[in-house]
């Protein structure tokens, strides 16, 4: 409990005299904080086996990465899924691909609600994979690393989840007030994955794209998909952008389930 009130205290100390007049104090005090921030992200490495491989995938495969936590957990939405069971009305020989499962707490779901389906579970992080290939599942249940070529060939989908993975730090660009977000997450890396997806996915099929920092209906397939239901990302407290990567203010409804019109 000391310990804690001191480092407290110094911490104190330290962001007060960032603002000081005397610039040795503050490049002395920047440089105490760059060593900082370095050691505790070398000591979360070696005793974090989570936060080493978001921070491994970031650095090393940021091209292709939307979220990077791997947060989840078992009937996340329980009223999208209910809704996109009901629109397949007991069909058989569904195939369904969850974009972005994490631990694989989505694919546990998706069974519930589709007994009968194929599912592919697929996600870039690696330890998520291995924690997902331990869990109790039948076999028609595959999990996949998440790359075009393997997505394809098990494709193509008749439903795709993908949800909340199209985003980037959502709550931190909240608490900072980021009015465009073009440089931590552009609405172009947001559109060509969409339009990846798009090409996955039969006619008449279900496209779910929920808690997102952007809009299907702004990309360039948007014509091709129809919407299903009210179902929206209404109770989505985070910012949300329009193509231009700008801040929407007052943002209307945005919907959540979209179905296939249009190959």
């Amino acid at each position: 409990m000391i310990a804690m009130q001191l480092i407290g205290t110094a911490k104190r100390m330290l962001k007060e005299h960032r603002s000081s007049r005397n610039l040795i104090i503050r490049l002395g005090v920047s440089c105490f904080y760059v060593l900082w921030n370095a050691a505790q992200t070398t000591r979360k490495m070696f005793v974090d086996s989570n936060f080493r491989s978001i921070f491994l995938l970031r650095l090393l495969n940021s091209k292709n990465v939307h979220q990077t936590t791997s947060l989840t957990c078992i009937n996340r939405y329980p009223t999208i899924f209910l809704a996109c069971q009901e629109y397949f009305n007991g069909k058989e020989d569904l195939k369904i691909l969850s974009y972005g499962c994490s631990t694989g707490e989505e694919v546990l779901t998706l069974r519930q609600f589709f007994p009968n389906a194929q599912i592919i579970g697929t996600d870039i992080n690696k330890r998520s994979l291995e924690l997902c290939k331990k869990l109790p599942v039948d076999d028609n249940i595959t999990f996949i690393y998440s790359s075009p070529r393997e997505i394809e060939k098990h494709g193509p989908y008749d439903a795709i989840f993908c949800m909340p993975v199209l985003q980037r730090n959502p709550h931190e660009v909240a608490a900072k007030g980021i009015s465009n977000l073009k440089k931590i997450y552009s609405f172009e890396k947001f559109e060509t994955q969409i339009m990846a997806l798009d090409k996955l996915l039969n006619q008449k099929g279900l496209l779910i794209v929920h808690y997102t920092q952007y809009s299907l209906c702004d990309t360039r397939v948007a014509s091709k998909y129809g919407v299903l239901g009210d179902y929206n990302q209404n109770d989505y407290l985070s910012p949300v952008f329009d193509k231009n990567s700008n801040l929407v203010k007052n943002p209307p409804s945005q919907n959540s389930i979209f179905i296939k019109s249009q190959k």
